[in-house]
């Protein structure tokens, strides 16, 4: 980020990443909240540079992974703050979601990744494999450890990037 003079930026923990786009919730007044799609730039170990959709001085809600932690729940929380043609939402096929279910082999929050042995996924005509899935949020790994069966789900945010949008123990009771 050296060289560029001043520049706008959020801590990590307010971006909301779904796989396919990120926002920020931008708090209008005390309760009041509108999401802003943004774009982002350089990142440090706990900020990341906004390079359009914030403007300096305004609060940003700073985790917003309490309030929406799935694409699902993201397209919702952004359908109740404002009204249009979210109304008539489309079929999640038509959008590049793939599901899956495998084990979860290892886990790295520092880089936001896990390393999932998954079954095949007709969507993609993948064979069974074990492989590197980067997070949309940390958040995601909440209540999870490796050897746990999940079921995630998942997107395509750029070519060869996988990002799981959602993620969650196949028997929740598991262990206990």
């Amino acid at each position: 980020m050296s060289g560029k003079g001043p520049v706008v930026t959020v801590p990590i923990s307010a971006v909301i990443d779904s796989g396919t786009r990120q926002v920020v919730l931008i708090q209008l007044k005390e309760g009041r909240f509108e999401p802003r799609e943004v774009k982002l730039g350089a990142r440090s170990d706990t900020h990341v540079e906004v390079q359009s959709g914030v403007k300096e001085g305004e609060q940003v809600v700073v985790s917003a992974n309490f309030l929406i932690d799935a694409e699902s729940n993201l397209k919702a929380a952004i359908g109740g703050f404002a009204s249009g043609p979210t109304a008539t939402a489309t079929p999640a096929t038509q959008g590049a979601g793939h599901q899956a279910q495998g084990v979860l082999e290892e886990m790295d929050s520092a880089s936001g990744t896990v390393s999932l042995a998954h079954g095949a996924i007709p969507s993609l005509k993948w064979p069974a494999m074990t492989m590197q899935f980067k997070l949309a949020n940390a958040a995601l790994l909440k209540d999870l450890k490796p050897g746990v069966k999940v079921a995630f789900e998942f997107v395509e945010r750029a070519p060869g990037e996988w990002v799981i949008t959602r993620i969650q123990p196949l028997d929740p009771h598991a262990g206990h």
